[in-house]
């Protein structure tokens, strides 16, 4: 077996993702004639062909089968909105999206026509009642509870003015900082605002999301973490990939 090989099935063995310590680790328990050069070698190589990625210091990733990577597409109205929120609050964490992007992950779609700003802690009153004096003719709720999300989110157009926990996976899309696919994926599990996702349907938009887009576990499991879901997370896509095994 060539180096290359051993690391690619090391990676499969390991779900994917692997550090170089530990492939080192394995290789010489083995007993194999491969050296630890290279092992460094052919990471660099399989790196350059796309195979693996690098997701953090000695930490890999393999590429997912070439599965595209997920991106949210901001409409244009909130892109407006987003712009005049940085101006007035340069300095304030925060990301605009819709939940209505997980209806392409979903069996069945719901009416859903709001809008979420994830907003630092610090920061949510004041943008909530800044947006209260924009007078934008939508409910702009602050941090709705189980029962106010089923009873005023449904067919509506509101506004929800939600925490940003941080380090959540973000990125910018036309000037916008909008959520990665992890954040979204991790955010279904328990939000009240997405009470429309449980359920069979958890599972449905977790299969549909895996096997369309390319998604990094490290930074799913971490957000997971940071928001106590990780262990939900992890039986959600072992569930999965028994099912699919079967």
């Amino acid at each position: 077996m060539t180096a290359s090989e051993a690391i690619l099935n090391y990676a499969v063995r390991q779900g994917g993702i692997f550090r170089r310590k530990d492939l080192l680790q394995e290789i010489a328990r083995q007993q194999t004639d491969i050296k630890a050069s290279a092992v460094t070698l052919q990471i660099n190589r399989l790196i350059a062909s796309g195979s693996i990625r690098r997701i953090g210091h000695g930490e890999y990733e393999l590429d997912n089968n070439g599965l595209p990577e997920f991106v949210y597409l901001p409409s244009e109205e909130e892109k407006i909105l987003f712009m005049k929120l940085k101006q007035q609050f340069p300095l304030l964490g925060m990301c605009i999206w819709t939940p209505s992007v997980l209806a392409s992950f979903m069996l069945h779609v719901p009416d859903i026509g709001y809008t979420f700003l994830d907003v630092e802690k610090d920061g949510m009153e004041t943008v909530f009642h800044f947006l209260q004096e924009m007078e934008l003719g939508r409910n702009i709720l602050l941090s709705p509870s189980p029962t106010d999300c089923e009873r005023y989110l449904t067919g509506s157009d509101a506004i929800v003015v939600r925490q940003l926990i941080g380090e959540s996976p973000l990125t910018v899309v036309d000037g916008c900082i909008v959520p990665r696919i992890e954040k979204i994926l991790v955010d279904v599990i328990g939000d009240n605002e997405l009470f429309f996702a449980s359920g069979s349907e958890t599972y449905n938009i977790y299969e549909f999301a895996f096997e369309r887009n390319r998604i990094n576990k490290s930074k799913l499991l971490r957000y997971a973490s940071r928001r106590n879901r990780k262990e939900k997370v992890e039986q959600i896509i072992q569930t999965i990939e028994n099912d699919q095994s079967q």
